[in-house]
C-alpha cells in the first residue's frame, strides 16, 4: 500500500494558517517530503519561517526527516505504523 499526499504546500500551508502546532505540520511534511506531487518547498519553508522562525522550520525538517513526528514506531520504521495506527482508526 502506498499512501500519497496531494497538493502538499496548499495542505501545509492550511495546517499552518488553521493554527496546527508543529509537530501536526511535520506530519504532513514527512508525508509530502516522500510524495511524487510537486511541491513549492521554498513557499512552505519560508511559511514555517515566517510562523515560527527558522529553529521552528528545522525543528520541523528534523521531525519530519526522522519519522519521529508520527506517535508511534515499530521495528520497520515510523512509517509503517503510521499507516497501521490510521488503518485501526478507520482512517486509511
Amino acid at each position: 500500500m502506498n499512501i500519497e499526499l496531494a497538493c502538499c504546500e496548499s495542505v501545509i500551508l492550511n495546517e499552518i494558517a488553521q493554527g496546527c502546532n508543529q509537530t501536526q505540520v511535520a506530519q504532513s511534511y514527512a508525508l509530502a517530503l516522500r510524495s511524487s506531487w510537486p511541491t513549492d518547498w521554498k513557499q512552505v519553508n519560508e511559511a514555517i519561517i515566517k510562523r515560527w522562525s527558522k529553529a521552528g522550520l528545522e525543528r520541523i525538517k528534523r521531525l519530519a526527516h526522522s519519522g519521529k513526528c508520527f506517535k508511534t514506531t515499530s521495528p520497520g520504521g515510523a512509517f509503517p505504523s503510521a499507516v497501521d495506527e490510521l488503518m485501526r482508526e478507520g482512517q486509511a
